[in-house]
């Protein structure tokens, strides 16, 4: 189809439904037409889950957006040269019709249409009285919030690679067509890029919008690791505010889910906290109070083919990534005696052993969680954002990055007088930063939003923040079909 539809699905040919709030395995119920899909509430909770389902697409956050977002930065190196398993972003090759540069796109606003789909015919039900004695209030504000948040949530995911950052130029640069409408026909197809500061403008107030009507958590821990609920979105407004520089939001944001003092626990809702080890995280049932939100699968319900973070992080498969363990990488900053090394996997590369992450162990069923964010992430966004807007190092800055990193390396405590001034503590957070987030698609973003260059490896040249490769192309298929629509 040439228009946006050929992204996006049409109304509720997609949305398939299950009975149950259960994320893991949504079941296809059948194409429903507008007029029967509210009709009954397991069809509106169908229409939930195919939200989830579509931003748990192969090619967004089932896997594919975290790993190239490592892969474009310096701490992998690939095994394979395959061009269909991420070889040209790793180089910095990708061109407007790589594959990986057509495919997030497409499936980001397909999410997106569909999103937009099921939020206009929510809200239009809701209002005339059609779901009267089908769902409550509360249920009505559940899941609009959900769907907001969704929302924000793949508009903020695009702009990591498609768009100049936040901070190079307070958000003048060209950003994303902002479509917050549901299409379901070619009419208005053609639609000009919103500045990059408008995008996050609107996903700030999708967000904020979506934390008011948001539960304030579910009754398991499955759900409350796979669905949207309030601290949810908070959490992830500090990232947001994080990548504007906006630190006085970000301490805002993470003050009303981290205590004021250790061990740092969220005091309303869902008590997020650290888990006690750092393996815990990655071992199943993968729902534990650090693990913010993830997207799930079981041996029926998988991230498909070449798709997984098992696929490009396990030594066994022949496309995975390794370590990069140059003089200066972020491997050679880890202590031997740090639990996050120990986690890693070996395995045979050209005949000389490497190293892997560990953290998605599964290769055979490639059942393990795809992490969104953790709150280890928030506590050191505070960290950072107390600092940077005080322009001084604080204790309660050097204590959240200590529960992150001495969770894991009990015996590298920072004190307050490790710190010179504020640039060393930067560059120590940094380095946690990379290390604790290691194939978790953090690396890249961080860079960007630094305005740091991306360092070079394995013979890449280092790529400078005014390069036209900094950023990747506007795909050809949203070129082809988008009269209004402008390269990078």
């Amino acid at each position: 189809m040439k228009n946006i539809i050929k992204y996006a699905i049409i109304l509720l040919a997609m949305v398939t439904g299950a009975c149950s709030t259960d994320m893991l395995n949504p079941v296809p119920v059948t194409s429903l037409g507008e007029l029967q899909a509210f009709d009954n509430k397991d069809r509106i909770v169908g229409q939930v889950n195919g939200m989830y389902a579509k931003i748990k697409d192969g090619a967004f956050l089932a896997g594919r957006f975290q790993v190239y977002n490592d892969v474009r930065a310096d701490n992998f190196l690939p095994k394979s040269t395959n061009l269909v398993t991420n070889y040209a972003t790793w180089n910095h090759t990708v061109v407007s019709s790589t594959n990986e540069v057509q495919n997030l796109w497409g499936a980001v606003y397909s999410a997106i249409n569909a999103i937009n789909i099921f939020l206009e015919g929510l809200d239009a039900k809701w209002t005339s009285g059609a779901l009267n004695g089908i769902i409550t209030e509360a249920e009505y504000n559940q899941y609009k919030s959900e769907a907001l948040a969704l929302r924000a949530i793949s508009y903020f995911s695009m702009l990591q690679l498609y768009a100049q950052p936040y901070n190079k130029n307070a958000g003048a640069s060209p950003g994303l067509p902002l479509r917050l409408k549901a299409y379901k026909t070619g009419v208005e197809n053609d639609m000009a890029r919103s500045t990059v500061a408008e995008v996050y403008a609107q996903i700030l107030s999708d967000l904020n919008t979506a934390e008011g009507l948001a539960i304030d958590k579910y009754s398991t821990d499955l759900l409350n690791t796979t669905r949207i609920h309030k601290n949810t979105i908070i959490a992830y407004k500090t990232r947001v505010y994080l990548h504007m520089n906006d630190f006085a939001k970000v301490k805002a944001e993470a003050a009303k889910i981290v205590s004021a003092n250790a061990p740092f626990v969220a005091a309303t809702g869902v008590p997020f906290a650290l888990s006690s080890t750092f393996a815990a995280i990655w071992a199943p049932p993968y729902t534990s109070k650090e693990s913010i939100f993830s997207m799930p699968f079981t041996s029926t319900n998988l991230a498909g083919t070449q798709n997984s973070l098992a696929h490009y992080h396990h030594p066994s498969s022949s496309e995975s990534y390794y370590l990069n363990t140059a003089a200066g990488s972020t491997f050679t900053k880890i202590n031997d005696a740090d639990a996050r090394k120990l986690l890693f996997a070996t395995g045979t590369v050209s005949g000389k052993t490497e190293y892997f992450c560990g953290k998605y162990p599964n290769f055979t069923v490639q059942t393990d969680y795809a992490p969104v964010i953790r709150y280890a992430e928030v506590l050191l966004n505070y960290a950072e954002a107390i600092v940077k807007s005080g322009n001084a190092v604080t204790q309660q800055a050097v204590d959240l990055l200590n529960a992150v990193r001495t969770r894991s390396y009990p015996g590298g405590a920072y004190t307050l007088a490790d710190f010179a001034n504020v640039a060393a503590f930067q560059q120590a957070l940094m380095d946690e930063r990379s290390i604790e987030f290691l194939g978790e698609g953090i690396r890249n973003m961080d860079l960007l939003r630094t305005l740091s260059t991306i360092p070079g490896k394995g013979g890449v040249s280092a790529i400078e923040p005014n390069s036209p490769t900094y950023i990747w192309p506007i795909p050809t298929t949203e070129l082809n079909i988008n009269k209004l629509m402008t390269g990078n």
